[in-house]
């Protein structure tokens, strides 16, 4: 992703990596309360220790992303409800799909449009989806609508998401946590890109 964050912020990804390398699709409760109180704690110039930040926005987006990637829907949803772009839009959908709150998930993706990281999500996917290795026939489904669109396709990956929470099966389960662990780490490098 070619992206070299500030220690500060490297320090929480690097724990975010090592505690919750995958989300769950649907959180329970946060990961970690300790990482959720050091991050409210935390201000966004702390964050960026001292760079200018260009862009206020995007340097809030980076503590929600922080935050909803630490399963902390609430603290996450607090900042991005309150980040008028298309990527602020992103964040607060993320964390209405992982609520889950489908409708309201799909409304706040209507507003991010098409985002300059949907190729690379899509990219990613199908990879993962290549890894595979005896796809379900519900994966492969999955794989080959992924491969047949040469979009990313928000709103579809919402429907996947519902479906998987009612009849999980377990390799579509972790493809999906997959695919929103690489969401994150690909909209985390986006917005501290447009943060500086």
């Amino acid at each position: 992703m070619g992206v070299t964050y500030t220690s500060a912020i490297a320090d929480f990804i690097q724990k975010l990596e090592t505690d919750n390398p995958l989300p769950p699709l649907v959180p329970k409760q946060e990961a970690s309360a300790a990482l959720t109180e050091s991050l409210q704690a935390m201000s966004t110039d702390a964050l960026f220790e001292g760079q200018t930040v260009k862009d206020t926005t995007f340097g809030e987006a980076i503590k929600s992303g922080l935050l909803l990637w630490n399963d902390a829907l609430d603290e996450s949803h607090t900042i991005s409800q309150e980040l008028a772009n298309a990527t602020g839009s992103y964040w607060h959908g993320i964390m209405h799909r992982r609520e889950p709150d489908y409708s309201n998930a799909k409304y706040w993706f209507g507003r991010v449009g098409t985002h300059a990281i949907f190729p690379q999500v899509r990219d990613r996917a199908l990879a993962l989806y290549e890894e595979a290795s005896h796809p379900s026939e519900a994966l492969a489904s999955i794989g080959q609508t992924i491969a047949a669109n040469e979009e990313w396709n928000a709103h579809q990956f919402i429907d996947w998401c519902q479906a998987a929470e009612s009849k999980m099966e377990s390799d579509v389960g972790r493809f999906l946590k997959q695919v929103q662990a690489e969401e994150i780490r690909l909209l985390l490098a986006y917005s501290y890109r447009n943060a500086l």
